[in-house]
């Protein structure tokens, strides 16, 4: 490993994992390091003005990933969505912060960076909001450092009701909010909680429950039916567009109560690595809140876009699991790699 790589580990404090390959660990110091660029540049003082413009930051953190894949080429592929090479990641970079409160963004469209002090307790570490500029450790996009008089609990960053997957289901299906449409079923697709595909692959033309989700076409409408004295009833389900805003996807926690309900809930898997990492994998997509929490504590592992598969260290891992489980998702293994 050269020097700036040796650099870049030591003062991030990012380790290698057991049989780590090279491209991996490159990707995740890279991966991390961008990030920390994109909240300096935010710290930036011109003319007695904080902060910087979002295009002023896209400029910088493109040139520094342009520099890391001319001096490791093997890690370019990590940094490109194949799936649609429109998305940048740099600029995903900086909507996560400012998403999650990292970055300010002011009405002449300026970020500067959010040193008030916050910090999360997340197992038995603090997750801080800026950057600091004592000695820190850093875990995917997150920084961590010593506990501040600022102390906001895990729950209240999520900014999430106290309902577990159970309970939301009761919510959302209590048959005094369903009524009869004048709706033809054969014009419908249904949720199927019941299914063993990924939430997107789980629709058919027929209810296999009493309680479900039916759209007409994928962009919607959308309602919550429910079978009341084996009557088909309705609730209007709004979904809005969705977007990178913290608190987009939302509908998918529903499709997690229903599974969680029917005894199929969905499942994240953990496998630990070694005694300081393991991986989690998903069953689906989360909802943007806990998308961005795994964002803030762990590493995409296949690369930046990945949305199911995380590497993280494991004493992040209880604070992660314990909210996956909030929403309804099974928790399943956490024993060494074989």
């Amino acid at each position: 490993m050269n020097d700036l790589l040796k650099t870049m580990a030591n003062d991030m404090n990012i380790p290698r994992y057991h049989n780590e390959s090279d491209e991996s660990f490159v990707y995740r110091l890279c991966y991390s390091a961008l990030g920390q660029w994109c909240l300096s540049t935010a710290m930036n003082t011109t003319g007695g003005a904080v902060g910087t413009t979002k295009h002023n930051q896209t400029i910088v953190l493109n040139n520094l990933l342009s520099r890391f894949t001319e001096l490791f080429p093997y890690i370019t592929d990590r940094f490109i969505d194949s799936s649609n090479q429109q998305i940048s990641f740099l600029v995903s970079v900086r909507r996560a912060y400012e998403e999650t409160g990292y970055l300010l963004t002011n009405s002449d469209n300026h970020n500067r960076i959010a040193n008030y002090g916050r910090t999360i307790r997340v197992g038995d570490k603090f997750l801080f909001f800026g950057l600091p500029c004592e000695h820190c450790e850093v875990n995917g996009l997150g920084v961590f450092t010593n506990p501040t008089d600022y102390l906001v609990v895990l729950k209240d960053f999520l900014v999430r009701d106290s309902l577990p997957g159970e309970a939301y289901f009761n919510s959302r299906f209590d048959p005094i909010d369903f009524y009869q449409r004048d709706i033809d079923l054969s014009e419908l697709e249904f949720f199927n909680p019941k299914s063993n595909n990924v939430p997107s692959m789980s629709w058919g033309k027929k209810p296999e429950t009493d309680c479900t989700v039916a759209r007409k076409t994928e962009t919607g409408p959308f309602y919550r039916i429910m079978k009341v004295n084996d009557d088909i009833q309705f609730a209007d389900e709004p979904v809005e567009q969705q977007s990178d805003v913290f608190t987009s996807y939302e509908y998918r926690r529903l499709y997690f109560a229903l599974k969680f309900h029917y005894d199929n809930p969905l499942k994240a898997t953990i496998t630990k690595l070694d005694e300081l990492y393991s991986k989690i994998h998903i069953a689906g997509h989360l909802p943007n809140r806990e998308y961005y929490l795994l964002l803030l504590l762990s590493w995409p592992e296949r690369n930046a876009f990945d949305k199911v598969n995380f590497i993280i260290r494991n004493d992040l891992l209880a604070s992660v699991t314990d909210a996956l489980a909030d929403i309804g998702i099974e928790i399943k293994g956490g024993q060494p790699n074989a």
